[in-house]
């Protein structure tokens, strides 16, 4: 078995589709990388390293076959938006 069957071994055991075996194993992947960061910084996290983070494991997920290429561009658009939003609010002093 090669880390690219997980996913098609996970839909089998659970009785799921591939895709949503897919996405429940990069949530996974994801909170594994980002919760031990989320401990250690109680006090104060940074949302830059959240973000960077979050596509890192992303990415280890795309890499291994186990993420569709679409998650990473909606993650990316949804960043992308949030950032926007935080800097247009940033600029016209939040009004």
């Amino acid at each position: 078995m090669s880390m690219t069957d997980v996913p098609s071994y996970f839909a089998d055991l659970t009785g799921m589709n591939e895709t949503t075996a897919q996405l429940i194993l990069s949530v996974v992947v994801i909170c594994i990388v980002l919760f031990p960061y989320l401990i250690l910084a109680k006090d104060k996290p940074s949302p830059l390293i959240a973000v960077i983070l979050i596509f890192l494991a992303e990415a280890i997920t795309l890499g291994l076959g186990w993420s569709p290429f679409w998650i990473m561009i909606m993650i990316m658009a949804l960043t992308a938006s949030v950032l926007a939003l935080l800097g247009a609010k940033a600029v016209t002093g939040g009004g």
